[in-house]
């Protein structure tokens, strides 16, 4: 039984649509990529990508001088590969990870036309680890390479392979759990929130089953003295050689104990296996895409009529290397996901507000020969979004972004009264101000950039920016998720594209002029560029464009 799939109209509503929940925001280049392709078509293309990312590098200094923080990696080069030396002054850890989080977001800012980055951020709330316990921004970096790589991928191997990378270990103390002193942090976690599910009938037993299963498994941080890059090491002395029986939830199935160097792969694939032969695993994750992907709510009937199938499905590919591939490729392609219950149902998450209102207007950023310049509006962007609630790579517990399991708010916990007020002082800063690059930075070509949004240039990529009418019709779509009366359009119009007057030919006349000549001297031409700047400040504080 699969979900009955779309069949109805595919224009530029329903792509508009699907866009904003698979990419970080719309833009009019966006649309016009995909124009004139079909459904098919266009979430084929969503689907298909490669982690062909390149690592973060080096674009830090310590008082203008490269060399003086981690000297062991020339600046402009990535530091991933690089073990870092002991006793140095300062510790270039802390750098470290702050060129990791610079590099996340600049991902986000510069995302190709497909799923990638979103499902980057869909695991960072599901299987999660926490940039400010693990600390360590080389198992950091190579956990998110993981879930780059796998994630469309088969769930069961996923769910092996963060099980043994070194930054799991380190974040919920697998690197500790030993025969001598188990360690249950994992166990537990594995069981309740990466694949069945709370209350859905595991026991206590089961958990300490696990935590013994699991021992043996640690992290290396160093070879005879010398600092590595943390490797998974297996050591079969610290594993517990005593068979394993869980509880009637699991048929009292014995994992039977096993010895030598492959001891413990046996026994994790055993536990595995164990777990995914329960209906639980492919309901749970299954409600986890929907959550993140369509709405935060399940009722009964989405249960019954979207779960429930979707999860048939995911079982029926359980052997598939793109099992969770087919899965989205499911779920974007079905009549639910394009009803009108769930278009612009949710509050949008402090990312895909930021970058995607960034993205629309074509913000502009500097290029890879200014990579000192990159990281550092990068990480700008970075600080406002994690003040906005969501700090990437660094949710605020196990579970992720209660936003996303918090019942029965969900998506609303991303707007408060606090949180608003921070959105606000971006697209403000943003829209007046723009990004900006001090003076003082290593590379000339970094130094005193002044990056703003060009609103002109934004309409003019609109069919007819000259028709204040249909401006303000084509700037509903872009900026609004659910569409407003013709009197709200009246009032945008009448207030800043006629700046009060009452005839169209204000506008018109003075927007062909400008653009004609953006150094003219006719006063209402020259006015152009702020009426646009007022216009789009105050659509981008309407309820209707924090909406996806």
């Amino acid at each position: 039984m699969a979900l009955t799939p779309y069949s109805g109209p595919f224009g530029r509503p329903e792509l508009t649509h699907l866009l904003r929940r698979t990419l970080f925001g719309v833009t009019p280049a966006d649309l016009a990529h995909f124009d004139g392709m079909s459904l098919t078509q266009v979430v084929d293309e969503l689907l298909t990508f490669t982690n062909n990312t390149a690592p973060p590098i080096k674009a830090y200094s310590l008082n203008l001088d490269p060399n003086a923080v981690d000297p062991d990696v020339p600046f402009g080069q990535t530091w991933v590969n690089t073990p870092r030396a002991t006793g140095l002054f300062p510790d270039p850890i802390s750098y470290r990870r702050i060129s990791l989080a610079e590099w996340l977001m600049g991902l986000m800012v510069g995302q190709e036309r497909n799923l990638r980055e979103k499902m980057g951020v869909f695991w960072q709330t599901n299987l999660t680890t926490q940039a400010s316990v693990v600390q360590l921004p080389e198992p950091l970096y190579g956990y998110n390479q993981l879930l780059r790589d796998q994630c469309l991928g088969n769930f069961r191997q996923l769910m092996y392979d963060v099980t043994v990378h070194p930054c799991m270990l380190i974040y919920l103390n697998g690197y500790l759990n030993n025969v001598l002193a188990p360690d249950e942090n994992y166990g537990r976690e594995l069981m309740e929130l990466f694949t069945l599910g709370e209350g859905t009938g595991y026991t206590e037993s089961d958990v300490q089953q696990a935590a013994r299963v699991l021992t043996g498994w640690t992290v290396l941080f160093a070879n005879g003295g010398n600092p590595i890059i943390p490797i998974t090491s297996y050591v079969p002395f610290l594993h517990s050689t005593a068979d394993k029986t869980f509880s009637a939830f699991f048929n009292n199935t014995v994992i039977q104990a096993q010895g030598g160097a492959n001891g413990g792969a046996l026994e994790l694939n055993a536990l595995l296996d164990m777990i995914f032969a329960k209906d639980e695993v492919s309901l749970h994750i299954c409600r986890k895409l929907y959550r993140f992907f369509v709405h935060g709510d399940i009722d009964p009937t989405v249960e019954s009529d979207v779960i429930v199938p979707l999860a048939e499905t995911f079982r029926n590919n359980g052997g598939a290397a793109d099992q969770l591939r087919i899965v989205m490729r499911e779920l974007l392609l079905s009549a639910h996901f394009f009803s009108s219950d769930v278009r612009a149902c949710m509050v949008s998450n402090p990312v895909d507000f930021a970058v995607g209102t960034l993205r629309m207007f074509g913000m502009p950023f500097p290029d890879a020969t200014q990579f000192e310049a990159q990281y550092k509006v990068w990480g700008d962007l970075y600080g406002v979004v994690a003040y906005a609630g969501q700090t990437l790579g660094d949710p605020p517990a196990v579970a992720g972004w209660p936003a996303y399991y918090q019942y029965p708010l969900y998506d609303e916990m991303w707007l408060d009264s606090a949180t608003y007020a921070v959105r606000k002082q971006i697209y403000e800063g943003v829209s007046y101000v723009g990004l900006s690059t001090p003076a003082t930075m290593v590379q000339p070509q970094s130094q005193s950039l002044a990056l703003k949004i060009d609103f002109v240039q934004f309409v003019q990529q609109f069919t007819d920016a000259g028709d204040p009418n249909a401006l303000i019709d084509e700037a509903c779509k872009f900026l609004f998720a659910v569409d407003v009366s013709q009197s709200v359009k009246d009032t945008l119009k009448t207030n800043y594209l006629l700046f009060g007057q009452t005839t169209d030919s204000y506008w018109t006349n003075a927007y062909n002029t400008y653009v004609a000549d953006p150094n003219t001297t006719d006063p209402a031409a020259q006015l152009v560029p702020f009426l646009l700047l007022g216009l789009f400040i105050d659509m981008q504080g309407a309820a209707e464009h924090h909406l996806i």
